[in-house]
């Protein structure tokens, strides 16, 4: 049987976006020493490079959510917007595409193949397509091959062969540091996220138990947090995720240069709210009711954004009833709701509103009780948005 697909225009491979990084890396001058660092700014930073990922882990989760996998994934069969400011993200070659549970193939394209299969002791399967999702990410984060260390680069090529086996550590290995690699941008990058702790739990203890590997709904939750905390610095337009722990701003600055981080910035808060009658029957040991989920939402002057409810599935987009739209400009922030919200002035009274809500930005700072959206009935247990205006 043939297959259609649709015809792309505007895309190219992935692949080539982690070889114009390469050049420029190669090209580097001594009066220079980072020309790749502004390189990988220009090529659209961390954001778009989280942004493809996102788009592929979903296009790999709705796959394996549908008994599917995809098999040999690698940066030629990912094709991406030729324009830097755009990040969509496409798989081509769908006849890569097989049920796992009728999968007999272990065509793996070199240096994205799981241990098991360049070893020849398993098939493809959905285990081994989180498996070449996540040297991708790696590589597409950092410009490192996770397996690719000091150790592996300066030796024989059969040592690269025994480390794509899962012979050797992986270069950010918490028990080895016998492969570390130094060159291109560190771990540190990412380092206020889930991403570090999901890349060891690949490339530590998934490289002999394909078990234990993150699925990709848990990689999807955490590049789709990483997009939501990442503010962009006025000087040299990078991008730098905020640490969960910073809530005032004080201290944050860019990754990049250490320049201060935007003033204007605004941060939403998501919590929960437990009813005391609920706290009583089922949360007696909590202290107060309410409970910080750690999810924060950085916004920006020209942001427009959704407020939602975190789903790492196909059904993410699907679900309009808790979203709430927020457009910062220049003179105001608004507040859109799908559906009537309740807001509330730190623990003042509740109101309802069904139209949008201008909060102009001469005002800010007036005052000091911060604001909370309210999602679902406020005297049942729901979760709210906090933030300061």
């Amino acid at each position: 049987m043939g297959y259609v697909m649709e015809l792309m225009d505007g895309l190219v491979p992935l692949q080539s976006l982690m070889d114009s990084f390469i050049e420029a890396t190669d090209n580097q001058s001594e009066e220079n020493e980072t020309p790749h660092i502004k390189d990988y700014i220009k090529q659209g930073g961390l954001r778009r490079r989280i942004r493809i990922l996102c788009q592929l882990a979903r296009t790999l989760n709705q796959l394996h959510s549908r008994g599917l996998l995809y098999g040999d994934i690698s940066p030629d069969n990912i094709f991406v917007s030729d324009d830097s400011n755009y990040s969509e993200a496409w798989l081509i070659d769908c006849d890569n595409i097989s049920i796992e549970s009728h999968c007999g193939l272990t065509v793996h394209t070199p240096d994205y193949g799981a241990p098991e299969v360049v070893r020849g002791e398993a098939m493809l399967s959905s285990l081994t397509d989180c498996w070449s999702f996540a040297v991708i990410a790696y590589q597409l984060l950092t410009h490192n091959h996770p397996l690719k260390g000091g150790f592996v680069n300066d030796s024989e090529p059969e040592v690269e062969d025994e480390a794509l086996c899962g012979e050797h550590p992986w270069i950010n290995d918490s028990d080895n540091s016998d492969n570390e690699c130094f060159t291109n941008l560190p771990i540190q990058l990412i380092e206020n996220s889930k991403l570090p702790s999901l890349f060891q739990q690949t490339f530590g203890l998934g490289k002999v138990s394909a078990v234990a590997r993150p699925s990709m709904s848990e990689w999807l939750e955490a590049l789709t947090e990483v997009d939501e905390r990442l503010f962009v610095c006025h000087e040299c337009n990078g991008q730098t995720i905020l640490s969960l722990s910073n809530s005032d701003l004080e201290g944050a600055s860019c990754f990049f240069c250490d320049s201060a981080i935007d003033e204007n910035l605004v941060i939403f808060e998501e919590y929960i709210k437990v009813s005391e009658q609920e706290k009583q029957d089922k949360y007696p040991e909590l202290d107060g009711n309410i409970i910080s989920t750690e999810r924060k939402i950085c916004l920006q002057i020209g942001d427009q954004k959704e407020l939602k409810r975190l789903m790492p599935s196909f059904s993410y987009d699907k679900i309009p009833t808790d979203h709430i739209q927020v457009e910062y400009t220049d003179t105001m922030l608004i507040i859109t709701p799908v559906e009537p919200l309740n807001i509330s002035r730190g623990e003042d009274k509740i109101k309802e509103f069904k139209k949008k809500i201008p909060l102009k930005i001469t005002n800010r700072g007036n005052n000091n009780e911060p604001y909370r959206i309210h999602l679902g009935d406020p005297q049942l247990t729901h979760t709210f948005w906090q933030f300061r205006w």
